[in-house]
């Protein structure tokens, strides 16, 4: 059975190929670089640099996708363990993602990236993590 990790705001770190665990047993950070910088232009991530522990790690010397995350300071101040288990779950701080629609559009038609590319970015799909999370959990 496999061991879900959550972020605060819903994303999959054991999934995630910039978490540390996963990068220390296969570095596959350039992979994911390259598929931020096709989905989010402008962003140039280092591949040699880039790196989390997750947001939900304790420890004050943590490294951190983004420090500023709104959703995780929300669910801090909340005292939730994540997203899911919030009663306003999603609210307007929830991270935006593309809609299926909206992720065919740019795979199919515009070929902005590939649905390798897609598969790579599975950990960040916030919304749907989440909404499994909440019906597994009832």
């Amino acid at each position: 059975m496999e061991t879900k990790i959550f972020s605060k705001c819903g994303m999959r770190c054991d999934l995630c190929l910039l978490y540390r665990p996963n990068v220390e047993k296969e570095d596959r950070r350039e992979e994911i670089c390259n598929v931020y910088r096709k989905m989010m232009p402008g962003f140039e991530p280092d591949a040699s640099t880039i790196i989390c522990d997750g947001c939900a790690n304790q420890d004050e010397n943590a490294v951190l996708f983004d420090k500023n995350c709104k959703a995780r300071n929300c669910v801090i101040e909340k005292g939730h363990i994540h997203c899911g288990y919030c009663d306003n779950y999603p609210c307007d701080i929830f991270p935006a993602e593309p809609s299926h629609e909206e992720i065919v559009h740019k795979v199919e038609v515009e070929k902005l990236w590939t649905w390798e590319d897609e598969k790579l970015m599975e950990a960040y799909a916030c919304k749907k993590n989440m909404d499994e999370f909440r019906r597994n959990r009832t």
